[in-house]
């Protein structure tokens, strides 16, 4: 009964979040890694600027949902080391 109650709980507060600017996060659709660059609380939505970038230029993703990203700093360690493993492998 109590892992039900902490799953539930769990997702609720997922659900629930509001994306914040400077907030690092992975867009499923993408399958990238953003900072979140600015937030449109009324349409639900945020723009998305990629961590690798190398210059300051700005929204680069615009409109993304909400419901489409997860949230770097919510991840548990293994989850976080199997990104770290993907992005540093990516392009080899």
């Amino acid at each position: 009964m109590g892992r039900d109650v902490w799953e539930t709980v769990s997702m609720a507060n997922l659900i629930n979040r509001v994306p914040k600017k400077g907030d690092r996060v992975h867009s499923h659709p993408l399958n990238a890694t953003f900072l979140v660059a600015s937030v449109d609380r009324a349409a639900k939505t945020v723009d998305l600027q990629p961590l690798k970038a190398k210059k300051q230029v700005g929204a680069i993703e615009t409109g993304i949902p909400w419901s489409t990203l997860t949230f770097l700093d919510e991840l548990d360690s293994s989850q976080n080391a199997l990104r770290i493993v993907r992005e540093s492998t990516e392009g080899k």
